[in-house]
């Protein structure tokens, strides 16, 4: 396992700065995720650490030993860091066999012994075993998503770094490749840095999410921790539904609304009037207008009318305060009060 360490590390493309200096450490063993919008500097992180790309500052440390250092005029390249990478295009040659896509990697790093076997060890931990002379045209889209990750695995890194890798997929194959990959990235004990703008692969996959806003880190923490205490109006806004009782200030989720009293000591309750109802399967989602320019989001088990007017109810202990001027976040995480 590996662990990675960025020291001021920043990056421009000439007058546009893609990645302020950033210190930072990915932990060994751990499943990592950046997540952010596009053009948030989630990807340019992910290939200044790759090699892809150099930094214009900082140091890039590999178990505490530099293979980048702006100082020390260290920049090793890609090919000697020997990570896996997998990305969203799958970037397999279209003429070659699945055996030879994934033995391409070892024989262009000069290893000659062993490969046979360690092709077809890397092809059954991703369930391929017996279409090694496939081509590419011949796999679905999973099965394809697949090569590339034996592909990755095959040279036993310590490291593989995932650029939305699963983009390219619908959503069934999508859901069902997510934990398929998040399976044997902790099967294989590895270390994962994962990118992706999609907030349900970040939350369901990672043991830890950075958030990246204009190529600035906002918070890092647990899935728990970023959904139930975000540091940032931002953070708040792109995990999750946010309802929004003072605009940047404080909020609760849309679980924690109550249709009815929770007889707690200092609960909030609001007026709202039911403007759309939508049927979700296991539930309805209620969007409401709660004056003030304010625009909630609730969930019910039964149908309500666009129109009817109802009260909201939220216990103290599931409102969350943005305090900027301290930093300092608010929420107590407690049962779910929806009926």
């Amino acid at each position: 396992m590996t662990e990675i360490t960025l020291q001021g590390v920043s990056k421009s493309y000439g007058s546009v700065q893609a990645l302020q200096p950033v210190d930072l450490t990915i932990l060994s063993g751990k499943f990592t995720t950046l997540l952010g919008p596009s053009g948030c500097g989630k990807t340019t992180l992910l290939r200044l650490i790759a090699g892809l790309e150099t930094p214009d500052t900082g140091e890039v440390l590999v178990d505490g030993k530099p293979i980048f250092s702006q100082q020390k005029r260290i920049n090793m390249p890609s090919h000697r860091r020997e990570f896996g990478m997998v990305f969203q295009e799958f970037a397999l040659w279209p003429h070659m066999t699945v055996y030879e896509n994934v033995a391409f990697s070892l024989k262009a790093s000069g290893r000659k012994k062993q490969i046979r076997e360690s092709v077809e060890r890397a092809l059954e931990q991703v369930r391929l075993t017996g279409m090694q002379q496939r081509q590419p045209h011949q796999l679905s889209g999973g099965q394809q998503q697949r090569v590339a990750f034996a592909r990755a695995i095959v040279m036993q890194p310590g490291l593989i770094l995932f650029d939305e890798p699963l983009s390219a997929l619908d959503a069934l194959l999508r859901e069902e490749m997510r934990h398929e990959l998040m399976g044997l990235v902790r099967e294989l004990g590895i270390t994962a840095l994962y990118v992706t703008h999609d907030q349900t692969e970040a939350m369901s996959m990672s043991d830890e999410i950075i958030v990246m806003q204009s190529g600035t880190i906002l918070q890092r923490g647990t899935p728990e921790d970023i959904y139930r205490q975000p540091a940032d109006p931002f953070v708040a806004r792109f995990i999750g539904r946010s309802n929004w009782i003072e605009p940047g200030q404080s909020l609760f989720r849309p679980e924690h609304g109550c249709w009815e009293s929770t007889r707690e000591a200092g609960e909030h309750t609001y007026s709202a009037i039911i403007r759309r109802v939508s049927y979700m399967g296991d539930r309805y989602e209620i969007e409401m207008d709660a004056g003030q320019e304010r625009i909630w989001t609730g969930y019910h088990t039964q149908r309500m009318q666009p129109g009817d007017e109802v009260q909201i109810h939220i216990a103290p202990h599931h409102v969350c305060r943005v305090n900027h001027a301290e930093d300092d976040i608010k929420l107590h995480s407690g049962r779910q009060h929806i009926s």
